[in-house]
């Protein structure tokens, strides 16, 4: 039987009460609990109110995790010659410190190491690798300094991890960081990410930390991917030139959006990386892990904990796939792709319903791969002839061998292989698709947004 709680009791205020218990004390006080729904409310044993994960179905009774990632606009003003944004760090770590102690588990992935190298050296970004790689050495010991005196004097210990896109590919390697989170965010300490930049080779690198935040994300099991910029949200056209420009509060699906996201930043430090493109590349990736994506202003910042506990509608809120993917083939998704494979309207139709690829559905192979590579799956939509990116696959075979298997019956593949090889292309369990199971999220599930003022 579990421990009933009484509500109007500030556990957060008493340390020696379980994280979760706090969360769920606060949400039953602030009349979020959604008692009766059965999308988004489980009753526990007693009658007691399950946390769950957001905008699914199914209950989880843990403290919901929160991945914030703050571009280098947000941390620096005025570019070279410029300063860090002292405000802005004050309230991420008020904020974080905030969450924390209503219970949730918090992960900050940072940007900013190479322009804060920038403006330590008063020099101009460079455009080589090893150029930038030398200022981020340079930034990140002040970067994490800031980090650590503003964290500490909010009374929350903090760690850094550095991370590169091998340790992600290698599946042994990305367990250990899982682990790595996981005794630090059981410590209610949070980590400061960023990537490996002084080691990372170029075709190695995250390319920014949009994509970064998402494997992290993922990595952890978020609940929450706050991607805080310079910007509201995402709008129907560049709000900086175009006055009948609106915000978009909620996606349901990245694939039909119809916007341009060209020059939608606002100036900015102009020493970041990113730009909306990637925003909605790490929204997709953290949507099929379960987790939803709310790109925001950093100015608006202390209206997290409102976005979480009572659905606050601030920027623009991606939802997460309802049945997400998990274990080895969220870890698969995350694989970048070395090669593409093209396939029919029939074996798109397979992939969504979690079936494997065979030769017959395969229309075209791009680019150079050996077996159990990861490759990304398109299909071609008969109406725009436009590419539709499916999802990713590991391979059974190399794209040498996948050109003489377009299109082949069974038969013929057998003969072509000349040995026991695979029956299929791809396994089901090595196929990973952005709509995991054909079930794509509904804003009919959320329950009581409300609008910012």
């Amino acid at each position: 039987m579990r421990e009933m709680f009484d509500p109007s009791v500030d556990l957060r205020k008493t340390p020696d009460v379980a994280p979760h218990r706090a969360l769920e004390a606060l949400t039953m006080r602030e009349g979020i609990a959604r008692e009766g729904s059965a999308a988004n409310a489980n009753a526990g044993e007693g009658g007691a109110v399950e946390i769950l994960r957001p905008n699914s179905p199914a209950g989880t009774n843990r403290a919901p995790i929160v991945v914030v990632k703050v571009g280098t606009s947000s941390l620096l003003k005025g570019g070279i010659g410029g300063h860090l944004h002292l405000s802005n760090f004050g309230m991420l770590a008020e904020t974080c410190a905030e969450l924390q102690r209503s219970g949730m588990r918090v992960v900050v992935v940072t940007s900013g190491a190479v322009g804060v190298g920038c403006q330590v050296l008063n020099k101009k970004k460079p455009s080589d690798l090893a150029g930038k790689q030398a200022l981020a050495a340079v930034g990140m010991v002040r970067l994490m300094r800031m980090y650590d005196d503003f964290f500490q004097s909010v009374g929350q210990p903090i760690a850094q991890v550095l991370i590169s896109l091998d340790n992600i590919m290698d599946r042994q390697q990305y367990m250990n960081a899982q682990s790595t989170f996981r005794s630090l965010l059981a410590q209610s300490i949070i980590p400061i990410v960023n990537e490996n930049d002084t080691v990372a080779v170029q075709h190695t690198k995250f390319g920014d930390n949009d994509t970064l935040s998402a494997h992290v994300a993922a990595l952890v099991d978020a609940d929450y991917l706050f991607l805080l910029t310079d910007v509201n949200g995402l709008y129907t056209a560049n709000p900086n030139t175009n006055p009948d420009a609106t915000r978009i509060p909620v996606v349901e699906s990245i694939d039909d959006l119809e916007v341009c996201t060209a020059d939608t930043a606002a100036t900015g430090s102009g020493l970041g990386t990113g730009g909306m493109a990637t925003k909605l590349s790490a929204a997709r990736l953290a949507a099929a892990s379960g987790c939803n994506t709310i790109i925001m202003h950093a100015h608006s910042l202390a209206e997290m904990p409102e976005i979480i506990a009572r659905s606050k509608s601030v920027g623009t809120l991606f939802l997460a796939m309802p049945r997400p993917l998990r274990g080895r083939k969220r870890w698969i998704l995350l694989l970048p792709p070395s090669g593409d494979l093209i396939v029919n309207a029939n074996a798109a139709k397979a992939i969504e319903s979690n079936k494997s690829l065979f030769s017959t559905g395969l229309i075209a192979c791009r680019g150079e791969f050996t077996a159990e590579d990861g490759v990304r799956l398109l299909t071609i939509d008969d109406e725009t002839g436009e590419e539709k990116d499916l999802g990713r696959a590991i391979t059974n075979y190399s794209s040498e061998e996948m050109h003489a298997f377009i299109g082949k019956s069974s038969e013929e593949f057998y003969e072509i292989v000349g040995y026991a090889g695979a029956e299929s292309i791809a396994h089901r369990n090595n196929i990973c698709s952005w709509i995991p199971f054909g079930q794509e999220p509904s804003s009919c599930n959320l329950v009581g947004m409300t609008q910012d003022d």
